[in-house]
């Protein structure tokens, strides 16, 4: 299927979760990414979830990681629409938040988070495929931000679903990740 087809039939697919199998589905994500062994990992880039399209709440993993390391820093992306690019700013639970174009919440204040030093980046998706490329909501702002990332970044993303074969569109730009957690289990790339 190609990257529209199989965007408008996840979001779909993932808006029909009734709110006990969401439940449960983000429970065992949850407990997936506590088993992971992420050592060393001191910034991260998250992002705030679009509760609204049962998006998988993040911010679980967030308030694990801290609890595991009360250093780690946690930002969230900033995007310039004009110029198709997206940045890490630090969050703090004080700090100062506005919507975007796509009725996200961004950081307004924050530290500029440098992508050579981001450890971790969590990364939202509708569908993935058993070699670890996504499908998104299109706009290729993370595709564009993990290339100016180190090398070995941790790529991680969730999703309700397991992996579909193959998504027809592929091509030289998109980023594949380096883990992907199901309710089912954790897919390694």
């Amino acid at each position: 299927m190609l990257k529209k087809a199989l965007r408008d039939t996840y979001l779909k697919k993932r808006l029909e979760l009734n709110p006990q199998a969401f439940a449960e589905a983000t429970s065992v994500i949850v407990n997936h990414f506590e088993s992971l062994q992420l050592q060393n990992v001191k910034k991260v880039l998250s992002y705030y979830p679009i509760l609204s399209r049962n998006e998988f709440d993040v911010s679980h993993c967030t308030e694990i990681l801290v609890r595991k390391n009360p250093l780690v820093q946690i930002g969230w992306p900033r995007i310039d629409a004009d110029k198709n690019t997206m940045e890490g700013f630090t969050v703090s639970p004080d700090g100062l938040y506005s919507k975007n174009k796509y009725n996200i919440l961004e950081p307004i204040n924050g530290i500029w988070m440098d992508p050579e030093t981001i450890d971790l980046v969590l990364i939202p998706l509708l569908c993935f495929t058993t070699k670890g490329f996504r499908v998104g909501y299109g706009k290729g702002y993370y595709d564009r931000f993990l290339v100016r990332c180190k090398p070995d970044v941790i790529k991680l993303g969730f999703s309700f679903f397991d992996p579909v074969d193959a998504i027809e569109d592929i091509d030289q730009f998109d980023v594949p990740l380096s883990y992907c957690i199901t309710p089912s289990r954790i897919y390694e790339f």
